[in-house]
């Protein structure tokens, strides 16, 4: 099972298919004499001789393995760019034009050459060779077995340096397939409908429990919303400043400023560094502030701390005393205390006025069950009534999961 970053938070309450030979064009000279010696002995009906590799079929592991042999192996077990959510990795068996295959194994930096020496290694036709990308996805167990024993093998016939790399690679295909949180500083690409552009989001390495240095899925689903004008409910009009509480490493707040909403993008000291640099990252300016004087509210986007728990200090900072009339918030609780933190910091920040809103997005995680019950009770209890509610299906790293939209409004 996938390591899931949050399970350190306890609440204290209860294409096509695979081408014909003669679809293939000329690689360059020296892949493609090696490509035509491994398919001139094959059968004729290829396909027939087309078989989804097992773990079982990977080399054996030993000292004397060739080191070409294991790097090919590994680099053609990583994942590829983190795209959204869910299950990313594409069909290698139905891509198989020359320059779709070229540039998939140049995003594994992995030449034709060497994926050919691979297959004559191993037996296997080179259609099989490339389902070695598929494992992961569907032999989990088995692959990190593997990788496992790949790790414990001295490999006292490669140097030092060699050892190291192999290593290396074999834990990092490790971490990043099964444990994503603890895979290390990543760029994930994210891609809306609606949206002309993509957008990308560093996330650096997990440590202590810097959770906001994580995208998870409530911000997708949110973004995704609010593209496809759903925002229309909450947001009056264009000069309407929307505050994010919790914005983590910027997803919605990067949405709301590609359609050129005036956004105050904020979260704890540690984390708006790296939401700030996400926003430069998909060359939207943004004005980062931590105190009074260098806080410009002329900017489109504003990033600045907001501590939860001392609301009034950053309304002081921001010259908003009457607070905002439309806040976005989502995922903000993952402990028994975060919706009373929720609750200070909305009751502080939200404007009075009737046509204010807080909208929220959070996933319905079975083991935070009374922490969320709990957050719409306060809520309630502040003043606020629920405005329009509905479940989305979506998904995070960890796999499907439904989420809670929920817009509030004064009573």
């Amino acid at each position: 099972m996938s390591f899931e970053p949050l399970s350190f938070f306890e609440p204290d309450t209860k294409v096509k298919r695979v081408g014909e030979q003669d679809e293939i064009e000329t690689f360059n000279l020296e892949s493609q004499n090696t490509y035509e010696k491994v398919t001139e002995e094959e059968p004729k009906d290829e396909e027939a001789n087309f078989v989804p590799l097992e773990v079982l079929d990977l080399p054996t592991i030993s000292t004397s393995l060739p080191t070409e042999v294991i790097t090919t192996v590994l680099k053609l077990l990583q994942p590829e760019q983190v795209k959204n959510f869910g299950n990313q990795r594409r069909q290698i068996p139905s891509l198989f034009t020359t320059e779709e295959l070229q540039e998939y194994l140049n995003s594994k930096h992995l030449t034709m050459v060497e994926v050919v020496k691979l297959s004559e290694y191993i037996g296997h036709n080179l259609k099989s060779t490339l389902t070695i990308t598929q494992l992961p996805t569907c032999s989990s167990s088995e692959v990190t077995a593997y990788l496992t024993k790949i790790i414990a093998c001295p490999f006292l016939n490669l140097t030092e340096e060699e050892r190291n790399t192999i290593y290396d690679l074999a834990s990092f295909v490790m971490t990043a397939n099964f444990a994503p949180a603890l895979k290390g500083n990543t760029t994930r690409m994210v891609q809306i409908d609606g949206l002309e552009r993509e957008i990308l989001l560093y996330e650096p390495a997990l440590t202590e429990d810097k959770v906001g240095n994580i995208t998870w899925g409530a911000s997708l689903e949110l973004a995704k919303l609010i593209v496809d004008g759903c925002s229309e409910e909450w947001i009056s009009n264009k000069e309407t400043t929307i505050l994010e509480l919790g914005a983590g490493t910027g997803l919605v707040t990067i949405v709301l400023g590609i359609l050129m909403h005036k956004v105050v993008s904020t979260d704890l000291p540690e984390i708006i560094d790296n939401l700030s640099k996400n926003i430069m990252l998909n060359k939207l300016h943004c004005t980062l502030s931590q105190s009074f004087e260098t806080f410009d509210d002329t900017s489109l986007i504003n990033v600045t701390s907001l501590d939860w728990r001392d609301p009034l200090d950053f309304l002081q900072r921001t010259h908003q005393p009457e607070g905002y009339k439309t806040i976005v918030i989502s995922d903000p609780v993952y402990s028994s205390q975060h919706p009373y933190w929720v609750q200070k910091a909305v009751n502080a920040t939200l404007s009075k006025d009737d046509s204010s809103r807080v909208v929220f997005m959070v996933g319905q995680r079975d083991r935070f069950q009374d922490v969320r019950d709990n957050l719409w009770r306060l809520m309630i209890e502040s003043g606020l009534k629920v405005i329009s509610e509905k479940v989305i299906n979506g998904f995070d790293d960890y796999g499907e999961l439904p989420y809670d939209y929920k817009v509030f409004g004064w009573n």
